[in-house]
């Protein structure tokens, strides 16, 4: 599975822990045992990105709002709040992956997933977040 593809799995996982709240660790390891085609460099880099959405979803969180203008978390559609999520652990936590690749894979998957005005918006929120981290 190339790792598009394993982005895209591991943002509906994402969005389903969301509507599923109370199961999130377990949702994630059993969807992840029904994969397909895995392989040791997508075993890692899915293992990285869940685990530190787990253990750091707080903190994303935290940067996501503090990078909106005008605007609530909760009020984000759990679509486009997936795509931000997944994009910001990247971004935060996976040293190996470019900033700007996580934020181009994130309006990619808006462009399929989302409506027409969300890659625009999460291209906004997230280079918002990338100034800060360059900034840090």
């Amino acid at each position: 599975m190339n790792r598009n593809k394993m982005r895209e799995n591991i943002m509906k996982l994402i969005y389903q822990a969301d509507v599923h709240n109370n199961y999130i660790f377990s949702f994630f390891t059993d969807a992840y045992e029904l994969m397909e085609d895995t392989t040791p460099v997508n075993d890692q880099y899915f293992m990285t990105v869940v685990k530190s959405f787990i253990d750091y979803k707080t903190l994303i969180d935290n940067e996501i709002s503090n990078n909106l203008k005008k605007w609530d978390i909760d009020r984000i559609g759990k679509v486009e709040l997936a795509i931000m999520r997944l994009a910001v652990t990247e971004m935060m936590y996976l040293n190996d992956i470019p900033l700007k690749v996580s934020i181009n894979e994130a309006i990619e998957l808006a462009k399929v997933f989302a409506d027409d005005q969300a890659p625009k918006y999460i291209n906004g929120v997230l280079a918002s977040i990338l100034k800060s981290i360059e900034n840090a």
